[in-house]
């Protein structure tokens, strides 16, 4: 064999070895995080609540953020497929604030 023969036999493979990448990527699981709040959970969610409380109430958060003892998100699915956010703030150990985004 000469040397073009071999520069392009070396180039055939590492043009089908980068492409051959593009095929197979990893199975990448639909990760679905935090728990959607129903209607009757946000109407027993009160000021003053633990956040043991809120846990068993609306299960684990979508969010907590850097300081997860004072904020929790939860993501609330409106009847027309809207998305909107609860956002659960704690002082003291206790619910302090319930807002919607």
């Amino acid at each position: 064999m000469n040397l073009k023969s071999t520069k392009l036999i070396v180039m055939a493979v590492i043009v089908t070895t980068i492409s051959a990448c593009s095929f197979f990527q990893p199975y990448q699981p639909e990760l679905k995080q935090g728990n959607y709040v129903r209607p009757e959970q946000l109407q027993q969610l009160e000021t003053g609540m633990t956040p043991a409380q809120v846990q068993f109430l609306l299960g684990t958060p979508m969010l907590t953020g850097e300081r997860p003892e004072q904020r929790w998100v939860y993501p609330l699915q409106q009847e027309d497929g809207r998305f909107e956010h609860l956002e659960v703030e704690f002082e003291a150990g206790q619910v302090a604030r319930i807002n919607r985004s």
